[in-house]
């Protein structure tokens, strides 16, 4: 009765204009006719949107949306957190409208401090039907949800359990620093490797809540072609790379607001109903590439 997939993402950004034109020329994704010069609606698939972008006076992520199956699945993990002692409130009608949602209630992570909103009957947009604006054959969702969002938190471990208590998620694997203190916790809510997850490394001089959103492709030549443009903009943060725990070839790039989006090509996906925690030791057990992404920040 927990949530099933990563939803949308809200984020707060102080140039929409820069989004406006960053979000199709770069990221590939289709302007909502219903955006307006305070929000973007972004489209990736058949959904109304998977991203919107709000204008506002700082940058960082607002909320995270997080899918459930039904009301019953929405009541019972909301029983479970006012249980562990986590306010839940409902929307309001106008958030419903604004998010294109039958049902939502939220929350404030004791461990990121970002909204967390559990939906149900998220909107789909079956015409138009979504097309790139770039040369892409588009993106892998569906069942699986947007991607994975990783968020940066003090105590990496307390913040997996927590959400594996209340909100239902297992947990994929941790990474460790070599001097013993856990850093990355990674966690699964459907066969996708991972749909959120945890970094305690100061990467984020800016003080954001998040640190990138994964967006996976269709096909190896979205990847390639992406990094091609980025390249040619000077926004990449890394170079191709393939990390040990999900196993996709991807690479970091930034976007108008300076944190992180990632894409990546043919992820692992697991059994959720037999899954074992892993364990990586950074440096010790590293994938290949990704040059540059943990470097400070300018």
């Amino acid at each position: 009765m927990g949530v099933s997939r990563l939803a949308y993402l809200g984020a707060k950004a102080t140039d929409l204009a820069a989004w406006k034109t960053y979000s199709t020329e770069v990221m590939g994704l289709a302007i909502g006719s219903d955006s307006s010069d305070r929000r973007l609606y972004l489209r990736a698939d058949e959904r109304h949107h998977r991203l919107s972008i709000h204008a506002a006076d700082n940058d960082d992520i607002e909320y995270v949306g997080w899918e459930l199956a039904n009301h019953e699945a929405l009541e019972a993990v909301a029983s479970v957190l006012e249980r562990n002692g986590i306010k839940v409130a409902p929307a309001t009608s106008d958030e419903l409208v604004e998010r294109r949602v039958l049902e939502l209630a939220y929350f404030t992570c004791p461990y990121t401090d970002v909204r967390m909103e559990l939906t149900v009957g998220n909107e789909v947009a079956f015409y138009p039907r979504f097309t790139s604006p770039r040369d892409l054959s588009g993106f892998l969702m569906g069942d699986l949800g947007l991607g994975h969002v990783v968020l940066f938190s003090a105590d990496v471990r307390a913040a997996a359990e927590f959400y594996v208590r209340t909100l239902g998620f297992g947990i994929s694997d941790y990474v460790y620093h070599p001097g013993g203190a856990a850093v990355g916790a990674f966690l699964h809510c459907n066969p996708r490797h991972h749909s959120l997850a945890f970094f305690s490394m100061p990467m984020s001089a800016r003080g954001r809540k998040i640190q990138h959103l994964m967006i996976e492709t269709n096909s190896l030549d979205d990847v390639g072609i992406s990094y091609d443009v980025c390249l040619e903009r000077n926004i990449t943060k890394s170079s191709l790379g393939r990390h040990p725990d999900d196993r996709g070839l991807s690479f970091y790039f930034r976007n108008p607001s300076r944190w992180l989006f990632e894409y990546a090509w043919q992820l692992r996906n697991i059994n959720p109903n037999s899954w074992m925690t892993e364990k990586y030791t950074m440096g010790a057990s590293n994938g290949w590439g990704h040059k540059g992404l943990f470097s400070p920040e300018e």
